[in-house]
């Protein structure tokens, strides 16, 4: 696989990233995901002096941002993770599932791949499951505690 093509993939993903928060971070966790001509991302960040993170669809609502402008980036952020994951598909590599890309405001970052079969477990409920294993975040709703409970049973 040519690592100067996915390290130029990887940094279009943070500086899309970066181009959606309207204030200073430190961290970031996006969670993506592309399959057969479907895809989602989203992603939580942390500010310079919160312990708190901010969910990536909250900002147009938090901080007055145009939801159009708002979505021409999160497209973006999509269009680039299918060109990741046709990277993988046009040199025969494994075709992950899902990913987890962690962003430092150094610039450090950690890509996470999954090829677990996503088939079986709805959007939300792959949501809430990675809340809790990459953000420590507990269900706040009785829906989402349902769907967390069942998950610890089967771990």
């Amino acid at each position: 696989m040519n690592e100067i093509k996915l390290n130029s993939i990887y940094q279009k993903i943070a500086q899309t990233i970066n181009e959606t928060i309207p204030e200073e971070w430190s961290k970031v966790l996006m969670y993506g995901e592309i399959a057969d001509g479907t895809g989602t991302a989203f992603f939580f960040y942390y500010t310079t002096n919160s312990e708190v993170p901010i969910y990536s669809h909250d900002i147009p609502e938090i901080y007055s941002l145009n939801e159009e402008e708002y979505g021409k980036l999160w497209y973006r952020l999509l269009d680039e993770l299918k060109v990741l994951s046709d990277e993988f598909k046009d040199n025969n590599q494994e075709q992950w599932t899902n990913l987890t890309f962690t962003l430092e405001s150094t610039g450090e970052f950690k890509v996470d791949y999954d090829y677990e079969d996503l088939l079986d477990v709805d959007d939300h409920e792959r949501r809430v499951i990675w809340e809790y294993t990459r953000l420590g975040l507990l269900p706040e709703t009785e829906y989402d505690k349902s769907i967390f409970e069942e998950y610890l049973k089967k771990e």
